[in-house]
């Protein structure tokens, strides 16, 4: 009984949280599953360029500061999307070739660190 109890302590501690997070001119709405991450982002850089992904991401093994960490890789572009989330529960995201979600003004805006809201 007792070591249940701790297995389920310790799977509840190591779970990411759902939630919207955010920075400086962007917002990642996460809601992780049993079998990867929904997620959504809207991102901007300055006002010339707007981002918008969504999707479902797969789980992939997190490094040593990470407690979780997910990959979106699009099927149909050459659109991969990291998303990381730290031992404090923020989410570092990173894309690459995620062009046509953007624009060519705002490649790029939906990088970065995002805090939860």
């Amino acid at each position: 009984m007792r070591k249940s109890i701790w297995a389920l302590m310790a799977l509840v501690s190591t779970s990411a949280l759902a939630g919207e997070y955010v920075k400086p001119n962007g917002l990642l709405t996460l809601q992780p599953r049993h079998d990867g991450a929904e997620f959504s982002i809207n991102a901007a850089y300055d006002a010339s360029g707007v981002c918008n992904m969504e999707g479902n991401a797969e789980p992939i093994p997190p490094n040593k500061k990470q407690r979780n960490r997910w990959v979106f890789d699009d099927q149909s572009s050459q659109c991969m999307a990291v998303f990381s989330e730290n031992m404090d529960r923020t989410i570092n995201v990173t894309t690459k070739g995620c062009e046509a979600y953007c624009g060519m003004s705002a490649i790029g805006a939906m990088d970065g660190l995002y805090k939860n809201k």
